[in-house]
């Protein structure tokens, strides 16, 4: 008797440590840069019934996903492995109410979100705004209250000639962005809030739109008063 209620305590202790989320076989894993073993047990937390609405294991999926796309002869069921990235990292971020997780790998998300924001400047770069609005669509997945994705998001709306959805995202924007601090902006929040503030200035200037055009570019004023850059940015569409 005394037997069995020990193993009955086992059992519920390791349950228990299961439903908590320890993760240790997924922080030795990540460790030794094992992508393929890395997706393929994150994943399974993640349809896990204990584990399934805890953020963690989707950052570890994210990784996984992020970290093997970068190989060139990866295996072909990964071939969308660094928007399935996005896809991870957006349902951690979702699950994430307290906001801990994605503090904690804050150095990652700034990661992702620059190398997202390096795909979608290649392609304004070269004006292909139909392919730059697919990676730009994709800054959502850090939320739905992520205010400088709403101005990269009006801005490539306005260029495919969708204004009346375009306005509707610069006025969310806009909102969005009364409500937040800025001393909470990371590097590359700024940075991308820059672009989106700027390719939507560019697209009314485009337009013949200057009023709005100045309109937009006053609104980075409290966040980039300083920054050489943006008044480089400043300057090519008002001068």
């Amino acid at each position: 008797m005394k037997k069995l209620f020990a193993l009955t305590l086992i059992f519920f202790a390791s349950s228990w440590t299961f439903a908590q989320g320890s993760y240790d076989d997924l922080v030795i894993i990540k460790a030794d840069k094992n992508w393929d073993k890395l997706i393929k047990t994150a994943e399974k937390y993640t349809l896990s019934n204990s584990t399934k609405n805890d953020p963690t294991p989707y950052y570890y999926l994210a990784y996984g996903l992020y970290k093997i796309s970068f190989i060139g002869d990866r295996d072909e069921k990964y071939k969308n492995a660094y928007k399935d990235a996005y896809n991870a990292i957006g349902k951690m971020i979702m699950l994430d109410k307290s906001g801990d997780v994605s503090a904690k790998f804050e150095n990652f998300i700034e990661e992702m979100k620059m190398s997202l924001l390096e795909l979608t400047q290649n392609e304004l770069d070269v004006k292909q705004y139909p392919r730059a609005f697919g990676w730009g669509m994709r800054f959502y997945k850090f939320g739905r209250s992520y205010a400088p994705a709403y101005y990269l998001d009006a801005a490539l709306r306005y260029r495919r000639g969708d204004r009346t959805t375009a306005n509707i995202k610069w006025q969310d924007g806009e909102k969005l962005l009364n409500q937040l601090n800025v001393s909470k902006l990371t590097d590359a929040d700024k940075k991308i809030l820059m672009t989106g503030l700027y390719e939507s200035a560019d697209a009314l200037k485009d337009d013949r739109q200057m009023d709005g055009a100045r309109k937009m570019l006053n609104l980075g004023a409290p966040y980039f008063e300083n920054n050489k850059e943006w008044k480089e940015l400043y300057d090519k569409i008002v001068n």
